[in-house]
């Protein structure tokens, strides 16, 4: 009867330690597979323009027409941040 307590338990932490693996195998690929997308052309055009509408719509939102300038600056700034 101890033997088999004894062969359960090391059966359950070696379950254990393999589903730890495994969420840690998935949890590095996603890790990997993200900041493959944010390297992309796609995600470094995509950024800035984003910052960009951001900064027009909250100036229009307070009745400011803002110049180029004052945009490029502000997003600048905006991207600078992160």
């Amino acid at each position: 009867m101890e033997q088999e307590k004894s062969t359960a338990e090391r059966d359950l932490e070696e379950l254990r330690e393999a589903v730890l693996d495994d969420w840690l195998t998935v949890t590095s690929n996603v890790t990997d597979a993200l900041r493959g997308i944010q390297q992309t052309f796609s995600w470094r055009v995509t950024r800035p323009l984003r910052a960009v509408r951001t900064v027009s719509r909250r100036a229009g939102e307070i009745g400011v027409v803002p110049t180029g300038r004052l945009v490029a600056v502000e997003v600048a700034r905006r991207l600078g941040r992160r």
